[in-house]
């Protein structure tokens, strides 16, 4: 739920500014843009006077980390590629651009969520809109209606409607063209006057400063050709669970944004046993994360079945089933969980290491004593298991017996991990890693690291600073008993993850490229793009014949595309399937691959996110998201008869001293991590964004164009 904002006016460069203002939220009022455009867009998002909000997300990490979201990855010289393009464009430096034309009210609209490529930006600019246009050098077009047609340089699209502006890319039956058509008044359904619409906005507070409205069951049409009628977006599965419409609406208070979020959600669901707030609210003040909710573990056992064969869950649970300890211990649980994130530092390290992740898992209880019994006996007979195949292969380290301790006035057991790190775990940067667990007041406590349980424990017990501060900075701290809970200390995580990164440039320069991460992809790296293709007898293209729903190629390509090249290069032989097979396994980017794909006469590149885990990356992402918000909270209540109902607080960052005093890792020498081999020096493209809070400040490197990419046609 944590969205973003972001800047420029170019059509193709839509999915950018899309995400950027998902950060935000966005704006809703009688002469809003909801009645410019089609009824049937799966996405609409509009924003009231918050270019100093979009201004901010114009920093390159936080730029990628909003193309991301939508769907359209992209590489940090593509940064000075895109603002040199704003530049040439507009004649307006991006934060140039924000301030003149979003300033008062700006609107994005695309077909959905996750199909952001041809969609197009609304806004009502402060300045002379005729000034603005002499300054673009804009070429007008023929047109027979009120609303006047531009082309701007690098084939933008411009429409002038009154003292609306619209941007966007001027493909035949895109969505430029349709919102063109509305302007002129087309007979066909405004999003203003669409019930579902209405109806969700009925239900949120009044005036807001900002409105988000996205589809996540996509309606028909070349969009969505080949998705299913019913497919709803993954990642919200979880969240607003069941939801097919949902509707965010922001009301600003100062640094502190407070984002309403309603759906279409079922109806409601029988009240739990125990509070989440009751669960996370005595949690450690320093946590850095947590996520909170009811989890169905007498039914998680069929989950478990249901995992391949070979999946290490399901093998586990099948071991164990016949002695009936794994369904005793599921009945005794409760369903109220909480996954919390903290940091640990290992007291044997001898790396300058920062502090490291710690985790642990709360769940609430039933029957302490059953959950005591079948945990041990479970433990214990898997911890025997793994020693009997220990034996039989020798390059299984051996691991020392369970020890019991006290902790906070509670008893506490603990597994020593750590030679699962390395045969010198105190030589890595991982340092330590335990299995520990205790029950304290009805809640079973497992966490990764002894100290980590240590701080929780003590929070428990009332001797230290708890969560629930943090949580009362929620505007909807009324709520006894919310469905899910989620809070995120942004500036925490950034801080800790920047020290990190500016650890790896010193100890691990490798670690920080992209293509030291994909000899540890799951699978070896290996990657489907989910079209299914014929090839043409006669000229070196592929011919889609139908796309597989939620593959990396759904929503992008649909039947009767013609591929004719990869990487941004046309096929040259008469093997194009080997063409882009070697293509996929030879792309320059990881986290993506170009395609060159002709449909209705126009070739155009098309850029397929595939998946791929680069864990710094992600370090990258949260250590910018956490120079802007200094923390996160989100509410969502049980389903009522109306929907699902949310609630999001978000607080910019005013402070950039670190949020937290981390202890100080060990003064030493620059040593060879053995995790690690030799790697090149960083380049600007994978240099880490910022020094650690405690350092000074560097200058930017401006050195990040790519001479390739100027030629090239845009995804």
């Amino acid at each position: 739920m944590l969205i973003a904002v972001a800047g420029p006016t170019r059509g193709r460069q839509a999915a950018i500014v899309a995400a950027a203002l998902l950060a935000a939220g966005a704006a809703y009022a009688d002469n809003g843009f909801a009645g410019l455009v089609p009824a049937d867009v799966g996405l609409f998002v509009e924003l009231r006077e918050a270019d100093d909000l979009l201004v901010q997300l114009v920093e390159p990490q936080l730029w990628l980390t909003l193309a991301e979201l939508a769907g359209q990855p992209a590489s940090l010289r593509e940064t000075e590629h895109w603002r040199q393009q704003v530049q040439q464009t507009l004649q307006l430096s991006p934060p140039d651009a924000i301030h003149a034309l979003f300033s008062q009210r700006v609107a994005f609209v695309a077909e959905g969520l996750r199909n952001t490529q041809d969609a197009v930006v609304l806004c009502r600019p402060a300045g002379d809109r005729r000034e603005l246009l002499r300054s673009w050098q804009a070429r007008p077009l023929p047109t027979s209606g009120r609303t006047a047609v531009y082309r701007l340089p690098n084939n933008v699209g411009l429409a002038v409607h009154g003292d609306v502006l619209v941007f966007g890319d001027q493909v035949h039956e895109g969505m430029f063209e349709r919102v063109l058509a509305q302007l002129e008044g087309a007979e066909t359904p405004r999003l203003a006057d669409e019930p579902e619409y209405q109806r969700l906005l009925a239900r949120a507070p009044s005036d807001p400063d900002g409105v988000l409205f996205v589809r996540l069951d996509q309606p028909g049409g070349p969009a969505a050709a080949s998705a299913p009628a019913r497919s709803r977006v993954p990642e919200l599965r979880q969240l607003l669970r069941g939801s097919s419409n949902v509707l965010l609406v922001l009301h600003r208070a100062s640094q502190t944004l407070h984002v309403s979020v309603v759906s279409d959600g079922p109806g409601a669901t029988p009240p739990h046993e125990v509070s989440l707030m009751e669960l996370a609210g005595r949690l450690p003040g320093s946590t850095l994360a947590v996520w909170a909710g009811h989890v169905d573990y007498p039914g998680l056992a069929q989950v478990i079945t249901s995992l391949p064969e070979r999946s290490i869950f399901r093998v586990a649970y099948q071991l164990q089933r016949g002695t009936g300890s794994m369904q005793r211990l599921l009945a005794a649980m409760n369903s109220a969980t909480c996954v919390a994130l903290g940091t640990a530092m290992p007291e044997n390290r001898v790396l300058p290491a920062p502090p490291i992740p710690a985790l642990a898992v709360l769940v609430a209880v039933r029957d302490a004593q059953a959950v005591a019994t079948e945990w041990s006996h479970l433990f214990g007979t898997t911890l025997a298991l793994y020693r009997l195949l220990a034996l039989k292969v020798a390059q299984s380290p051996p691991l020392p017996p369970i020890e019991s301790m006290r902790l906070e006035d509670a008893d506490a057991e603990v597994l020593d991990l750590s030679l699962l790190v390395g045969a010198q775990p105190e030589q890595t940067p991982l340092g330590e890693l335990h299995l520990c667990w205790a029950l304290d007041d009805g809640v079973l406590i497992v966490a990764s690291h002894v100290q980590w349980l240590r701080e929780i424990l003590s929070a428990r017990h009332g001797h230290g600073p708890q969560l629930a501060g943090v949580l009362g900075a929620s505007n909807r701290t009324a709520l006894q008993r919310p469905e899910t809970l989620i809070v995120g200390q942004t500036a925490a995580l950034g801080d800790l993850g920047t020290f990190w990164l500016h650890y790896c440039e010193r100890f691990a320069p490798g670690m920080l490229t992209e293509d030291w991460w994909r000899k540890y992809q799951p699978g070896d790296g290996e990657v489907r793009l989910g079209a299914q293709v014929t090839v043409d007898p006669e000229r070196p293209r592929l011919l889609v014949r139908s796309v597989t729903p939620d593959s990396p190629a759904d929503g992008i390509l649909r039947p009767g595309d013609e591929i004719i090249g990869c990487n941004r290069r046309r096929f040259s032989t008469s093997q194009p399937v080997v063409e882009i097979h070697e293509g996929l396994a030879q792309r320059p980017h990881a986290r993506w691959i170009d395609l060159l794909v002709e449909r209705d006469r126009i070739v155009r590149v098309r850029r397929v996110p595939l998946p791929f885990v680069d864990p710094l990356e992600i370090v990258r992402r949260v250590s910018a998201i956490g120079r802007v918000a200094q923390r996160v909270v989100y509410v969502e209540e049980a389903p009522d008869e109306a929907g699902t109902r949310g609630y999001l607080t978000l607080e910019l960052r005013t402070d950039p001293h670190p949020q937290f005093k981390f202890a100080p890792p060990p003064v030493s020498q620059p040593v060879s991590s053995p995790a690690s081999p030799p790697g090149p020096a960083t380049s600007p493209a994978t240099q880490p964004e910022g020094p650690p809070p405690s350092l000074p400040a560097s200058e930017p490197d401006s050195a990040l164009s790519d001479p390739g990419d100027a030629a090239a046609p845009e995804p």
